[in-house]
């Protein structure tokens, strides 16, 4: 799905998506954030940089998260979604009660690790 699609797709009022707009203006950390805040359950559909991701959350956790076309999955394709500065996200609420967490792990520690991962990726080695 190209993020023309998405952006079509995620305009349309019929689509159920109930939190929507673009990274620019609110990063997916943020969102995340939010939707972790607000407990939560549903997908997150991103699209940037001719890039497909998809998060999936219960009460506000992640569960699992998976870049279109990539071999990164959860952990790794977190972090890769939360690193994209461009683009366009929306948020669609469902019923995931029987939906695995694949990641184990609650959404404030990716989050503080995600963070981590980006300062140490911008230090200057010595």
């Amino acid at each position: 799905m190209s993020p023309a699609r998405f952006r079509q797709i995620s305009a349309t009022p019929r689509n159920g998506a109930g939190l929507r707009g673009r990274l620019e203006q609110f990063g997916l950390a943020t969102v995340l954030s939010f939707l972790d805040l607000e407990r939560r359950s549903g997908q997150i559909l991103v699209a940037a940089h001719d890039k497909i991701g998809r998060v999936w959350i219960r009460g506000g956790q992640v569960l699992s998260a998976r870049i279109e076309g990539s071999r990164r999955v959860n952990r790794a394709a977190l972090y890769e979604l939360l690193s994209w500065d461009t683009g366009c996200f929306a948020f669609t609420q469902e019923d995931l009660a029987s939906a695995a967490d694949e990641i184990g792990a609650p959404t404030t520690l990716l989050l503080v690790d995600a963070a981590r991962r980006f300062d140490e990726a911008a230090a200057p080695a010595w």
